[in-house]
């Protein structure tokens, strides 16, 4: 468990940023990593909202080309030695596929009032699954395997938890009434109809298009980069599961998924799309096309 709020991480390092001025000072990539290293600013865990983790503090150290003399000075030196340590050790750890397992128990554990299990080699909490990176140094929560709510998390407990709570105020947020969703997810289909060749317009595309489809009236009245809001790439998986599972009490235009092939589903120029096959997510079904039924 890291520290968030340990802002003398490196006490000697600090002192000589603050002995010569160099925060204020700094320019480009500096400027953009020195904050992190002294604990300020974001973690790099896209959707979450906290300071930088210690090990994202201790990589960003590594990383950075301090002025000669300040990699001569013995206590910065001996800090950024014990960087070192800390973060071959935190690798070397977490390449570890039974250490990845620990830590995602130690996770689930920490969520009061969720469903939790593993089910299918995956781990999940409720309707997400919690996806390592090969290393084990970078986890996200997502709506099955493939579409993440929360990404590039640290491999920190608390900012792993932190993010689950993160994941439920995102799907809150963007849940649609289903009617609603019906009617973006006909313009985005109509877009990426009219740009398609044929028929068979693919599900990945309109998931692409949906971006645009529910941007509010400001965009479409005045389409700017400025009034164009950056929507979380599970929101079309949020919608699309919500949508399925409340159909029969919706009105308005209806579509059907069409299931991708063996061929369509695999292979590194997939276009197919991931729909889960159970509550959890944990099984998925391939998906390729999606057609436009009735009026």
């Amino acid at each position: 468990m890291s520290d968030t709020a340990d802002a003398q991480l490196f006490p000697e390092l600090e002192r000589y940023v603050e002995k010569n001025g160099l925060l204020a000072n700094a320019k480009g990539i500096l400027a953009a990593r020195l904050p992190r290293i002294l604990g300020q600013g974001k973690t790099r865990a896209e959707g979450l909202d906290l300071p930088p983790a210690t090990i994202e503090r201790q990589q960003e150290l590594l990383a950075l080309s301090l002025p000669e003399d300040a990699t001569k000075n013995p206590g910065i030196q001996r800090e950024m030695e014990a960087a070192q340590r800390a973060v071959d050790e935190h690798a070397d750890h977490m390449r570890h596929p039974e250490n990845r397992r620990r830590f995602a128990l130690q996770v689930l554990r920490q969520l009061e009032g969720v469903t939790t299990g593993n089910k299918d080699n995956h781990f999940f909490a409720d309707r997400f699954v919690l996806v390592p990176d090969k290393s084990g140094l970078s986890w996200s929560w997502s709506m099955t395997p493939h579409y993440a709510m929360t990404s590039k998390i640290p491999a920190d407990v608390e900012y792993v938890v932190r993010a689950y709570e993160a994941s439920e105020r995102i799907v809150e947020k963007w849940t649609m009434p289903v009617d609603r969703f019906l009617d973006r997810l006909s313009l985005a289909w109509g877009m990426a109809r009219h740009f398609n060749e044929d028929e068979n317009v693919l599900i990945a595309e309109v998931a692409r298009l949906f971006k645009v489809a529910v941007q509010d009236d400001r965009f479409w009245n005045s389409p700017a980069r400025r009034n164009f809001e950056d929507v979380p790439e599970a929101v079309f998986i949020i919608n699309l599961i919500n949508w399925r599972q409340n159909r029969d009490s919706a009105s308005g235009p209806n579509f059907e998924l069409v299931p991708a092939t063996l061929n369509q589903a695999h292979g590194s120029k997939s276009r197919a799309f991931f729909v889960p096959g159970n509550t959890e997510g944990t099984i998925v079904r391939s998906m390729i096309y999606i057609r436009r039924v009735g009026k």
